[in-house]
């Protein structure tokens, strides 16, 4: 058994020496020059990008941390740089997470994966979906057919919500459109009514059994579920290439911090997770758990960038990467980006973090064909990693251009209102969702807010509606219901805000 990710240099320095590799494998133990390259391109595309962004990387190999990149910076305006203590928030890179924790609780006889939704709330009235169909692992593994748009909203955007209106929210699933129960679609819905019972059923807040059964094992000591605990250390704040240098304005709080998509760590901590996945590695974490973690449910056939996944675990994506099997799964926010993945025969493991959203999958493509392709005794690597950095070098110089392009549009239409725009202000209410409230600032230009969301209102194509962007670099178009001259209500994505008087 090799002990559970030893570490060979400091971990702000870079690699220093590898143990022989598995076959295939390189012919000499890889040196910090193998890596220098890599870190001058990544150096380099921020230069050529104008934003000196963060990024942290750890590659594990053997069960030993052989190679680990900081550079840029985690708050550009105080030029705070990353390094070894700087917390990312990993967004769906929580999936494994808390699949793990599920299945650990399965191992302890607390929790039963063949239970039915309508068993773990007996209850509960379904009115949409028949809720005795849908098993807590297909809810685990993405299986579940259900959609709940207005559940995604409150808990990983607006914030608004307590345990009752989650629990009314999650009454009011409905079937999925695109997919049937059995069928895989990616989604957070599932994961978000599985924790919400099991803080229920166990009143124990998932966010602590994370702490309890995954973190404390593990030694993670700057891992949390919970913004309020990780503002306590050197956070890497979330920017983005289509905005300013500032950073963005839609920032992580604990009550948006959820069980499909709330952590923040470092990558280091995140390397002893990666290292505990794979095979032979002494951990704390029961081997046999571990293993069921990893055991596909469901095939699937999709990929992003150079990841084929054929098939979906428990928190894992499956599938064929440089001719061996490779789980991962990665994670995106305005402003952050998380990359985990694990190739377990050859015992190679890989986290890159990044406090930046646009760059991220064309960037993490190529440092993780440099990292795995080194390891994995590809020749043509560098050459490869080298043509692709050029390549993302001349998207990046079309980017000003595509921007301005999508300002024009934007700026372009024109506001459709029927009424004068002081008619629409007010509070717009809805029963599980809370309040958003409609202003007009000093252009007289709509503002809308709803929780920790504030967005200024723009012209769209049709009338009464109107453009929003509540989440950075992603716009939502809100329409008004006005009868007999007056506003009685606004819908956005399907939510239903009635205006009170």
């Amino acid at each position: 058994m090799k002990p559970l990710l030893t570490q060979l240099t400091p971990l702000s320095a870079l690699l220093l020496l590898c143990c022989s590799l598995g076959a295939p494998a390189t012919a000499q133990p890889l040196t910090s020059q193998d890596f220098a390259e890599l870190d001058q391109a990544i150096a380099a595309i921020k230069t050529e990008a104008g934003l000196p962004f963060g990024s942290a990387i750890a590659l594990v190999h053997n069960g030993k941390l052989i190679y680990q990149h900081h550079s840029g910076y985690a708050d550009i305006q105080r030029q705070l740089p990353v390094n070894r203590d700087t917390a990312f928030y990993i967004a769906s890179a929580t999936k494994p997470f808390t699949a793990l924790a599920f299945l650990l609780l399965a191992q302890q006889g607390k929790v039963n994966l063949e239970q039915s939704l309508q068993q773990m709330w007996p209850q509960q009235k379904f009115a949409n979906i028949d809720a005795s169909r849908i098993t807590l692992r297909q809810l685990l593994s993405h299986q579940s057919g259900l959609d709940n748009q207005p559940l995604i909203w409150a808990t990983a955007y607006s914030g608004i919500h307590t345990a009752e209106t989650l629990k009314a929210l999650t009454s009011l699933s409905v079937p999925d459109p695109e997919a049937k129960t059995g069928e895989f679609r990616y989604s957070n819905v599932g994961y978000n009514i599985a924790s919400l019972w099991l803080d229920e059923q166990s009143g124990t807040a998932w966010q602590d059994q994370l702490q309890q059964l995954i973190f404390q094992p593990l030694g993670m000591q700057r891992s949390s579920a919970r913004q309020s605990e990780a503002a306590n250390w050197p956070l890497a704040l979330p920017y983005s290439l289509l905005k300013s240098a500032e950073p963005l304005y839609l920032q992580k709080t604990d009550a948006t911090m959820h069980a499909a998509g709330g952590m923040f760590a470092t990558v280091g901590d995140l390397a002893k997770f990666v290292a505990a996945q794979l095979p032979g590695t002494k951990s704390p974490l029961p081997a046999s758990v571990i293993s069921q973690s990893q055991q596909t449910q469901i095939s699937t056939d999709s990929s992003y960038g150079d990841f084929q996944r054929s098939g979906y675990a428990f928190g894992w994506y499956t599938g064929p990467y440089k001719g061996h099997n490779m789980l991962h799964h990665f994670g995106g926010f305005p402003g952050y980006s998380a990359h985990l993945s694990f190739v377990p025969a050859q015992q190679i493991g890989l986290v890159i973090l990044h406090n930046e959203d646009m760059l991220s999958r064309d960037l993490n493509n190529l440092i993780a064909d440099y990292c795995y392709g080194l390891l994995l005794g590809d020749a043509g690597t560098k050459a490869r990693v080298k043509a692709g950095f050029a390549k993302l070098e001349q998207k990046l110089a079309q980017l000003p251009a595509m921007k301005q392009a999508q300002q024009q549009k934007i700026a372009g239409r024109k506001t459709l209102l029927s009424l004068p725009a002081a008619a629409y202000v007010g509070r717009y209410q809805h029963p599980q969702l809370g309040e958003m409230t409609l202003s007009l600032n000093d252009q007289q230009q709509l503002v809308f807010r709803w929780g920790a969301l504030q967005a200024n209102a723009t012209g769209f194509d049709t009338a009464d509606e109107l453009r929003l962007e509540l989440v950075p670099n992603s716009g939502e178009v809100v329409k008004f219901g006005v009868e007999q001259n007056e506003v009685r209500q606004l819908t956005l994505s399907g939510m239903t805000f009635s205006k009170q008087r």
